[in-house]
């Protein structure tokens, strides 16, 4: 878990899907959540999800609600 603490204040982008596009975001990780509840109970995955600041313009469609819980793999180093 210290691992994924690392993220938080790094420049990441962030492939952010809406409305059927894609769109690229970049940002500043400000927070890290793994959420591990049926791992231990049910074997299910442990999911684990960032969410972001973003320091780019923010396209047109995109609300502010889709800059957290991202899953870690749509991100990137910025």
């Amino acid at each position: 878990m210290d691992a994924l603490n690392k993220l938080v204040n790094q420049k990441v982008i962030a492939l952010i899907e809406s409305d059927e596009k894609n769109y690229e975001i970049e940002g500043t990780v400000i927070g890290v959540d793994v959420n591990d509840f049926y791992f231990y109970e049910k074997g299910e995955p442990i999911f684990v999800t960032v969410s972001i600041n973003p320091t780019d313009e923010i396209p047109d469609g995109i609300e502010d609600d889709e800059f957290h819980e991202i899953p870690l793999e749509k991100i990137r180093k910025a």
